[in-house]
């Protein structure tokens, strides 16, 4: 008999939010969820989630942290270059 631990299945909360908010199992079930899992997820209080701030950010806050990072990530790209061409030297 071998002493493997059965690994419990994760699920994402935002799955287990809308099978909540509908009282709808069914889109659980058609995405694998175990039938008695999704009923439990109708009937047990939600946990706290951390969540990402840029779910928070407008489309416009969102464009120009993206325009900040590609410039930081050329910045750092060029000083990689750099930083081989004196270790070749």
């Amino acid at each position: 008999m071998s002493n493997r631990k059965r690994r419990q299945r994760t699920y994402d909360h935002r799955l287990k939010e809308l099978v909540r908010s509908t009282g709808n199992i069914d889109i659980a079930l058609q995405r694998g969820v175990p039938r008695s899992t999704a009923r439990g997820w109708l009937t047990k209080n939600m946990s706290d989630v951390i969540t990402v701030d840029v779910l928070d950010m407008s489309l416009v806050e969102l464009q120009r942290e993206v325009v900040a990072l590609r410039r930081r990530n050329d910045r750092l790209i060029a000083l990689l270059r750099l930083i081989f061409v004196v270790a070749r030297a």
